[in-house]
C-alpha cells in the first residue's frame, strides 16, 4: 500500500502525460502527402517539424524533455516537492497545444484531399483540449488556495480531477461563466470557448464539405 501511495504521488504528471500521448499521435498522424501543394502546406510542414522536434525523443529538445519528465516523476515518487518542476512540464505541453491549435486552423484552409485526415486530427485534438484546460482550471484554483483566498472557480466543496475534467468537457455542450468568479477564470473560460467553437464547429463543417464535395 505504501508503494502504491508513492507511485500515485506524481498523479498530476501522469494526467499531463496522457495529453502528451495524444499530442504525439496528433503529430505522427499529420500526413502532409494528403494535402495539396501551396503556401498553407509549407506552413503546415514548418509547424509539423517544430512539433516533432518538441515531442520526438530522437530530437534534442524532445530527448531533453523525455529525460526531464522521467527525473521529475522519480523525484515526486520519492516524496520530494515538485510544484515548479511540474508547472514547467505543463508550460512545455501548453506550447505543444498552441502549435496543434495553429495546425488545426491551417488544416481548415488547406487543400486537403480527404476529410479523414481532418476528422482524425480533430478526434486526437479534443482530449488534448479537455485535459489542457482541466489542468489550467485546477492550477488557477490551487494558486488561490495557496494564497488563502476564495477559489477562482466554484465547483464542489472539494473538487477533484474528475470535477475539473467535466467542467472542461461541458463547454462542448454548454458555455457558461457562472462558476468563474475572477477575471482570470472568466478569461480562461472565454479562451476555452473560442477554441472549442473554432476547432469543433468549423472543422466539422469543413469535413462535411469535403465529404460532400
Amino acid at each position: 500500500m505504501q508503494i502504491l501511495k508513492r507511485l500515485l504521488l506524481p498523479l498530476e504528471l501522469y494526467v499531463l502525460l496522457s495529453s502528451f500521448i495524444f499530442t504525439e499521435q496528433f503529430d505522427r498522424n499529420l500526413e502532409l502527402d494528403a494535402i495539396g501543394d501551396g503556401s498553407v502546406k509549407d506552413l503546415l510542414k514548418i509547424s509539423h517539424d517544430f512539433l516533432d522536434a518538441l515531442t520526438n525523443h530522437e530530437h534534442l529538445i524532445g530527448g531533453i524533455f523525455f529525460v526531464y519528465i522521467c527525473v521529475v516523476i522519480i523525484w515526486r515518487i520519492f516524496g520530494k516537492p515538485g510544484r515548479l518542476a511540474t508547472d514547467l512540464v505543463a508550460l512545455f505541453l501548453s506550447l505543444c497545444w498552441v502549435i496543434e491549435f495553429v495546425i488545426m486552423n491551417l488544416l481548415l484552409v488547406a487543400p486537403i484531399k480527404s476529410p479523414i485526415l481532418l476528422i482524425t486530427e480533430l478526434l486526437l485534438f479534443i482530449p488534448i483540449i479537455v485535459i489542457c484546460f482541466s489542468w489550467w482550471y485546477w492550477r488557477l484554483n490551487l494558486q488561490r488556495k495557496n494564497n488563502k483566498v476564495s477559489p477562482a472557480i466554484i465547483l464542489d466543496d472539494k473538487p477533484g480531477a474528475i470535477e475539473y475534467f467535466f467542467f472542461s468537457a461541458e463547454i462542448f455542450f454548454n458555455y457558461s461563466q457562472e462558476s468563474c468568479k475572477t477575471t482570470a477564470a472568466k478569461f480562461l473560460r472565454l479562451i476555452n470557448g473560442v477554441i472549442v467553437l473554432d476547432i469543433f464547429g468549423l472543422t466539422l463543417s469543413r469535413a462535411v464539405d469535403l465529404a460532400i464535395g
